[in-house]
This record gives structure tokens, sequence and C-alpha cells, in this order.
């Protein structure tokens, strides 16, 4: 991972009493140690020369005094300067001062440990230059007052300086380092935490369009449901009005006949009786709210169920229809509105067989279980899936047909093979 050296932030218009603080401490703490190694230099110098030392090095030690009290006193307050080129500059000076002063030892370990906060390589380099210049042009005047030989004592106390520069130097990297590495790691906290909600977003906005897909959903049913009705509806309204057909037919018998005997007005009587009975039965099987229609089609019949499937064996599709227990006949005498139940839910499996399985066998079975009348229909399923535009609402309406009637209707897959099942009361 690249680390960026990191900026420091402009300081804001009013400081708080706190950082004033630090920063007089700053500038305060490096005045006394400044003092006291200089006392400590110069109390080695006048021992050294018996309290009598070459005035040019007094005036070395006046600059070291001059220089190191500037630098230190201005150490704390430099912190506020905003960050630029004199920031920068006037740290390479207060660094590059510990070359000439003994004094500024504290001032320039502060100012290359701030340098090296900001993890430059440019910056240390030119830093280590400075130290190292300083320190070479002092270190030569002095051994030159001295009258020693100056190239191996100036090279030797050179390399210590610049040794003893680089240790705030690089404190100052790991710090740096350190203080990266947070505000990397809050921001990637940030970035999480934006991430976080992002998600959170999208997933409620995905619960929400899920919930306007179920509420679709919903709708499509109660819609396929109620034409179910409407459907049943029609029909069981044909199948009524048939009877009641009947009916008025023999009372108009009954009134306007005068020679009918009383055998003949007994058969009359329980006709219209029969008739009565089983309107009543099939209006019973309209659930209350049904709404009627108007339609062309024609009312379906026993043999309109043979007639399906030997229309649908005309197109090509092989269907084969078995009866077990049950016979055409035996369903000529129920109501109608089960015979149209049948023939509507023969149509619709034979339907959905073409579409989805074509040209496999179906094979269908209508059988009367105890009180019971049920179709199964059961094809085997295609090798691989056949892609239509059917919405599926085909096999909801059977099953909402077969829920009219008192029955229930079920579909799936069993044994390698798509089954539908519907039954009603016999």
């Amino acid at each position: 991972m690249t680390l960026i050296s990191p900026r420091s932030p402009a300081p804001p218009s009013v400081r708080s009493p706190r950082q004033w603080a630090i920063a007089i401490a700053q500038s305060l703490v490096g005045t006394a140690l400044g003092l006291l190694v200089f006392l400590i230099g110069f109390g080695v110098l006048l021992t050294e020369f018996s309290d009598h030392p070459p005035e040019g090095l007094v005036g070395l030690f006046a600059l070291d005094a001059l220089v190191g009290a500037v630098a230190t006193l201005v150490i704390g307050p430099l912190r506020f300067l905003p960050p630029g080129r004199l920031h920068t500059a006037a740290h390479l000076l207060l660094a590059a001062s510990v070359g000439l002063s003994s004094w500024s030892l504290s001032a320039a370990a502060l100012a290359l440990y701030r340098i090296g906060v900001r993890r430059r390589a440019l910056l240390d380099v030119a830093v280590i230059l400075l130290v190292a210049g300083t320190s070479m042009a002092s270190l030569s005047v002095d051994a030159r007052i001295r009258g020693e030989t100056p190239e191996a004592l100036v090279l030797v106390a050179m390399g210590v300086m610049v040794v003893f520069a680089l240790i705030p130097l690089l404190l100052g990297h790991v710090v740096g380092t350190r203080h990266e590495l947070l505000a990397s790691l809050r921001e990637r906290a940030a970035s999480a935490e934006r991430e976080r909600e992002t998600a959170q977003r999208e997933r409620a906005a995905a619960e929400r369009e899920a919930a306007a897909l179920v509420r679709e959903r919903e709708a499509e049913t109660a819609r396929v449901r109620a034409e179910e009705r409407a459907a049943l509806a029609r029909d069981m309204h044909d199948s009524i009005s048939h009877h009641l057909a009947a009916i008025a037919m023999h009372a108009g018998a009954m009134a306007y006949r005068e020679d009918l005997s009383p055998a003949e007005l007994r058969r009359t009587a329980d006709t219209v009786r029969d008739a009565a009975q089983q309107a009543n039965r099939e209006l019973r099987t309209v659930l209350s709210g049904l709404r009627t229609a108007d339609g062309d089609a024609p009312l379906a019949t026993a043999p309109t169920l043979a007639g399906i499937v030997e229309r649908c064996r005309e197109e090509g599709q092989e269907v084969e229809l078995a009866w077990e227990g049950l016979a055409a006949e035996d369903l000529t005498s129920r109501g109608r509105g089960t015979v149209v139940a049948l023939a509507r839910v023969l149509s619709e499996v034979t339907v959905n067989a073409a579409k989805h399985a074509p040209g496999l066998p179906l094979q269908v079975t209508l059988s009367r279980q105890g009180e019971q009348v049920r179709l199964r229909a059961r094809n085997p399923l295609p090798s691989e899936p056949v892609s239509t535009l059917s919405a599926g609402h085909g096999l909801l309406g059977v099953q909402e047909r077969a829920r009219l009637l008192g029955g229930d209707a079920r579909h799936g897959e069993v044994d390698g093979a798509f089954e539908v099942e519907a039954w009603m009361p016999w």
C-alpha cells in the first residue's frame, strides 16, 4: 500500500488556549534546554583555555547564543504557520541551525521531527544536506581558530551531527506514517459506512420493488379468479335458464290444456318438480356475489368432453381419454355446472400440454371416487424446457373453478411427469 505524505490542515483563525499553551511550552522548554547546553559548552571552553579563550571562539559562542535564542523562541509559534513554502523554509532553517548553535539543539530536533512527519523524500534529503553543510562550516572555522588540522575531526563531527539529525527525522516519519494509517482507516470506515447505507437503500428499494411485484401478481391473480367466477356464473346462468324454460313450458301446458288426464297431469307435475329441484341444486353451487355475463358459446354437455379430445387429435395432439367407474351417460343425469366445469378443465389441460409439452402424449382419466368426480391429466416432461409467453393463469383458473363448485385442484411434477388433478362433488 502506497502511503501519501500527510498534509497539515490549515490553522483556524482562532487558536484555543490549550494550543497556545503547547506552543509557549515548546519555546520555553527549548530555550531552557538550549541555555543549559550552551552553558555547559561555554564552561568547557573556559576550562580548556583557563578562562582566556580566543576571541574567535568567543565570537562563535556569541553567534551560537544569538541563533539559538531566536530559534528556540520561534519554534513554538511556528506550529501555527499555514502549510506552504514559508512553513517549509522556516523549518529547514531551524533544522540547519543545529550546525551553528548548540543552543538551538532542541529547536532543530523539533523542526526535524515536523519535517519528518510530512514524509517527503526531497525535504529529507535537503534538510540532511543543510545540517551537514552548516556543521562542516562551523566545525571548520572552529578547527582553524584552534590551529588544528580540520579534515578528520570535521568529518567525524559532521557524521555525528547527521546521525543525531536522523533520529528526530525518522521519528517524524514513524508518526507521520501512523497518522496516515489512521486517516486511511478512518476513510475506509467512512467508505464502508457509505457503502452500508447505499446497500441499505438498495435493499429497501429492492424490497419495495418486490412488494410492488407481489401486489401486481396478487392483482393479476384476483383478476384471473374474477374472470373464472364470471365464466362460471355465465355457465350456471345458462344452465338454470334451461331448467326454468322447461318448467315454464310444462307449466304452460298444464295451464292451457284441459284435455289432460289425471295421470298426464301427475307426469307433467313430476317433470316440473324434477326440473325445479335440478335448478335449485345448480343454483346452490353459485357463490354469492358472482356476476353473470352474456356469452355466445354454447353450454357444454357430456358429449363435449369426447369432442374436445377428438378436436385435439385432429390437430395432431396425442390425447387419450379413459373412463373409470363413470360413463358419459352418468354425467348427463348430473348438474350441468359439473359437466361445464369438467369441459373447461379438460380444455385447459389439453391446451397447457400442447404449449408446454408439444408432441408428447397426454393421458386424461375421468373417474368417480365416492361422492367426488375427478379429472386427472398426465404428460411426460419435455427433455428441454419450451419457451412460451404463457403467464400460467390457466391452471389457476382450473383451481378456482373447482373450488367454486366445492372441490379443489392441484398441479405439479410427479414421478418425472407433469400432472394436473381436479375434483368436485358428484
